[in-house]
């Protein structure tokens, strides 16, 4: 899971220690992913598969069609 880095934080786990700075995306395995979002350290750098997309397309204006 991509996670994009919002406050330092310390994570340990059977590779180690790591420490992450804010400002950082990592790539991390699920059970690093939850202890930092566990921490509240940081969020989802990827959208959600199941995002609320809107059903049917943006109306186009008329400006829009005119181009």
């Amino acid at each position: 899971m991509k996670l994009l880095i919002t406050r330092p934080v310390v994570v340990t786990g059977d590779g180690g220690t790591r420490s992450f700075v804010p400002g950082l995306t990592v790539e991390v395995d699920a059970a690093t992913a939850d202890q930092i979002l566990a921490q509240q350290a940081g969020i989802a750098a990827e959208p959600v598969a199941n995002a609320e997309a809107p059903a049917t397309p943006r109306r186009r204006k008329s400006a829009d069609a005119e181009t």
